[in-house]
């Protein structure tokens, strides 16, 4: 078998010159994309020698040395071509020193680029750059910013929820894009959740020649009815025949979206007699400004709006961004996706990750034509110089170097600078501060997000890699006016192990002191207070990858946490489960897995922390993971199946290693077991956060709150929280000397006196405004 090389500018091309070289019988053997166009490799698959003579069969002997020879040549040129790739980035780099020297990609110009080579639009990526956090480097810059995309990408919320809902869909969009053979997918997957006597498809194409005989076809082999409608009383006949049939599709003609008649067909849908809901087929492949154009003229044709939209052609498109900025700008919510021709397997319902995920990496495959390159940005998007230093903001620092450092303040300058810089960028300080300014009535104080929650948003994309954490707990208050209550919060997490803040925090009396002044109750509320607390985070987040760290104390979470909840709940070691079909309690079943290594816990090397070498520094605690499905038994019914995460904590100075348990509603596929581990870690260690909270409480001057105890536990929660990232976040030791400055002179900067500390140095913040 010979294999022969073509190179033609485009895709017929180069197959007409297949034909006029080996003829219609060729068989394509590989195509790729190359500078020049589009190089195929192809042969002309040779018959049985039976009776072959011999000086052929002496010629085939070397036959082999051929396609091996051009194998090694397109390898070699592969490699040329990886080569030219890395040299040209190189270069582009040198470009934006100028005539200074070498310099580097500003990070926003990277950003802004790295966008419009996935394929989003200006507008966009604009928005994006503005909200981009500061003191980021490049690899944090453009997970900030796959998060952002991943949270902001409307998705189906349950496929669950829309086929047990029912009724009928329209799919609508252009001509081309694949209507029909979705509709035949989506039948396809009603027809297995349904049944087929609860599904039916119409037809409104009467131009397409073989629309109708297509769609019987699909409907002949899944058992259901497929019939054709001209008109609106034909269609109002055939929804009142199928009105038994929870489901009913409905494929339309394909318009041009610069045809009058989109409104016309949203007209005949919108007077069908029963609600149609749209959706719009979007071709992935098609330019953004022409799928624009779609969205625009189909939303707004006539009628009631399009429910969302279906995806199609993944396969056939090199960049995904046009799609995914057209459901975001027009608020499309993605219901599914397609990606190929088989029916019904090709097509799945869409997942905000794995589309962004997907963008992300095609456009890391191969360098975009058609969006300009690094060169292109230095050329004309030139580095500017420094900036001249603010005069207000020099003043500020010297003023706060001498106030903390007296006598020190020229070497404490440039320190308590980088400092303050880290200080006032932390998600959890920012939040503390932000609350403290609200309640204490700071003249200039810029207006801070509306609720915790949208901080917490906001710090989700640039803090945390795929999941947020919500660590839910309580701490007793102490003191004479709240001797016997209690602070419960959410503390948010990110899945690097940051504190983000709190939220969602309540105050519980016990039960006589409840009863007689009508306020929470203590006794049994702290599970239902975590399942209320769930749910308002569950609204305040949505669409924000959400994990609910639970403890034993807070209740089974698989009998009150709605379904489809993620959580994560430290059990005992010995709560009895099935395993293998054989009772047994969680640390039977942890000495008889195998383990592997997890990663390290960090040492708590904040500003609390003792310099190293000194009796009670810690190390580093190093984790490992083991998992496996157990079942836990449930009385009156059957038992529950769950996946157990066993953890193995190995800490320095300790002969043995702790032993941790986690019974989780995650999958494998969503969260490893070695990311599980150092989830149970970290509660585990973050759960004394909330002692930091009762003493923020303590701290808090009686009037803070005093009119409404709400405003009180806010602030102590935040408070806490934020001494919390102070105490244990390795880049938070700068603060250590300010904080010390802002104490008293001569005390010695501890946990209990840590938040009292912060009050103060918030104070002197606003004062050197």
């Amino acid at each position: 078998m010979k294999i022969s090389r073509f190179v033609g500018a485009s895709s017929r091309d180069v197959l007409r010159q297949v034909r006029e070289a080996l003829g219609p019988d060729a068989l394509i053997v590989a195509n790729r994309s190359v500078p020049d166009g589009v190089e195929v490799l192809a042969t002309l698959e040779e018959p049985p020698a039976a009776a072959a003579a011999p000086a052929r069969a002496v010629a085939a002997i070397g036959a082999p040395a051929v396609p091996a020879a051009e194998h090694a040549a397109a390898g070699l040129e592969a490699a040329i071509g990886a080569l030219r790739g890395t040299l040209e980035s190189r270069l582009d780099g040198l470009l934006w020193g100028g005539a200074a020297g070498p310099g580097r990609e500003p990070l926003r110009a990277g950003l802004f680029r790295t966008l419009l080579d996935i394929g989003f639009s200006a507008r966009l990526a604009r928005a994006m750059l503005e909200r981009l956090p500061a003191s980021l480097d490049a690899r944090a810059a453009q997970a900030w910013a796959r998060n952002e995309l991943v949270t902001h990408l409307p998705v189906l919320a349950s496929e669950d929820e829309l086929l047990a809902e029912g009724g009928v869909y329209a799919l609508v969009g252009p001509t081309g894009v694949g209507k029909t053979t979705t509709l035949a997918k989506l039948a396809a997957r009603c027809v297995a959740r349904e049944g087929r006597e609860q599904v039916a498809m119409l037809t409104t194409d009467n131009f397409r020649i073989g629309a109708l005989e297509q769609l019987q076809i699909y409907g002949r082999l899944m058992g259901i009815p497929a019939r054709s409608v001209r008109d609106l009383a034909e269609l109002r006949s055939a929804l009142a025949e199928l009105g038994a049939r929870k489901i009913v599709l409905v494929d339309t003609t394909g318009i041009s979206q610069r045809d009058r008649k989109v409104a016309a067909q949203a007209a005949l849908l919108c007077g069908a007699g029963r609600p149609v809901r749209r959706l719009l087929v979007i071709n992935a492949a098609s330019q953004g400004d022409t799928l624009d154009e779609v969205a625009h003229a189909y939303r707004h044709g006539a009628g009631e709006d399009v429910a969302g939209c279906i995806i199609t052609k993944l396969d056939e498109a090199v960049r995904l961004g046009p799609a995914l900025d057209t459901a975001i700008r027009h608020r499309l919510p993605i219901h599914y996706v397609s990606v190929g021709q088989k029916v019904p397997e090709d097509l799945a319902v869409a997942r905000a990750d794995e589309l962004v995920d997907r963008a992300f990496a095609a456009q890391a495959r191969t360098r975009a034509l058609y969006a300009p390159s690094e060169a292109d940005m230095a050329t004309l998007w030139r580095a500017s110089g420094p900036a001249a230093a603010d005069q207000a903001a020099q003043r500020r620092r010297h003023w706060l170097a001498a106030a903390l450092s007296p006598g020190d303040c020229g070497r404490a300058g440039a320190a308590l600078a980088d400092a303050l810089a880290w200080f006032e960028n932390d998600p959890a300080c920012v939040q503390a501060r932000a609350a403290w300014r609200r309640h204490s009535g700071a003249a200039d104080a810029p207006c801070p997000p509306a609720t915790p929650l949208a901080a917490v948003r906001s710090a989700f994309a640039a803090s945390c890699d795929r999941y947020l954490l919500a660590l839910h707990g309580e701490a007793a208050l102490g003191g004479v006016r709240s001797r016997g209550a209690s602070l419960q919060a959410g503390l948010m997490l990110s899945d690097r192990g940051a504190v983000l803040g709190a939220a969602e925090c309540g105050l519980h009396w016990p039960a006589d002191v409840a009863a007689a002044a009508g306020m929470p109750s203590r006794a049994g509320a702290r599970g239902a207070a975590a399942v209320a607390r769930a749910a308002a985070l569950a609204t305040g987040l949505s669409g924000v990858p959400l994990v609910h760290l639970l403890d034993a104390t807070d209740g089974p979470p698989w009998h009150a946490l709605p379904a489809g909840t993620a959580w994560l709940a430290r059990s005992a070691g010995g709560l009895r489960v099935l395993h293998d079909d054989c009772p047994v309690t969680l640390n039977a079943v942890g000495k008889m897995l195998g383990y592997v290594p997890a990663g390290r816990l960090p040492a708590a090397n904040g500003v609390l922390a003792p310099p190293p070498g000194q009796a009670g520094a810690a190390g580093e605690a190093e984790i490992w993971a083991s998992g496996t499905e157990v079942a836990v038994p449930r009385r009156g019914g059957a038992p529950v199946a769950l996946r157990l995460i066993c953890a193995r904590v190995a800490e320095p100075g300790r002969a043995a290693p702790r032993q941790l348990f986690g019974l989780t509603s995650l999958s494998a596929s969503e969260a490893d077991a070695a990311t599980l581990a150092r989830w149970v870690a970290w509660q585990e260690r973050a759960r004394r956060a909330f002692r930091a909270m009762a003493q923020a409480w303590q701290a808090l001057p009686q009037e803070a709150g005093a009119a409404d105890p709400a405003v009180r536990v806010m602030l102590a929660a935040q408070l806490g929280a934020a001494c919390w990232q102070l105490a244990h976040a390795p880049a938070a030791l700068a603060m250590e000397a300010p904080l010390r400055g802002a104490l008293v002179q001569g005390r010695r900067l501890t946990a209990g006196k840590l938040p009292a500390a912060v009050l103060r140095l918030f104070a002197m913040l606003e004062m050197a405004a």
